[in-house]
């Protein structure tokens, strides 16, 4: 068994502003680590991006959840190789605030080359068959990981403000 993080935040730019209030506050942002907690994988305004928690210091994060969890070695290398694929080819990825607008309104909204941060880190978890989701992943906002991985059977730990 290996561990993997789910790391959300609360980010204070103005489409993570209306992300905010119009789900329900909580959490802007969603990320996902394969190693320890050390480099986090998402997406933003640039496309497929690279994280690191002193990244998110310096943006400003005040406020944030990580989830701990524990995948079995199969799902883990599957992991590794989707999210080697969206490093290879990370000039092509973009990100969708058209895909944020779909999620918010309940319709699931796919394009290809095209994701949200929250989109990106429930599709990984799903497709390598770490984290069984009740909806597809174009339906996932941050807040929606708080709701389903507090009950997850993989849940190893959760810290509070880990940034």
């Amino acid at each position: 068994m290996k561990t993997v993080t789910v790391l959300l935040t609360k980010y204070s730019d103005w489409i993570s502003t209306l992300v905010y209030y119009i789900c329900g506050k909580g959490y802007t942002h969603a990320s996902l680590s394969i190693d320890g907690g050390n480099t986090y994988y998402s997406f933003n305004y640039k496309g497929f991006c690279r994280e690191t928690l002193d990244k998110h210091r310096k943006r400003g994060v005040k406020r944030s959840l990580s989830y701990q969890l524990k995948v079995s070695d199969q799902a883990f290398a599957e992991m590794e190789g989707i999210i080697t694929s969206f490093q290879a080819d990370r000039e092509k990825f973009h990100y969708t605030r058209l895909g944020v607008l779909f999620c918010v309104l309940g319709i699931p909204f796919q394009r290809k080359w095209c994701y949200f941060c929250s989109q990106f880190v429930a599709e990984v978890l799903t497709k390598a068959g770490a984290v069984s989701l009740e909806r597809p992943a174009a339906l996932y906002l941050p807040n929606d990981f708080q709701r389903e991985l507090q009950d997850s059977d993989q849940l190893e730990s959760i810290c509070t403000n880990p940034i």
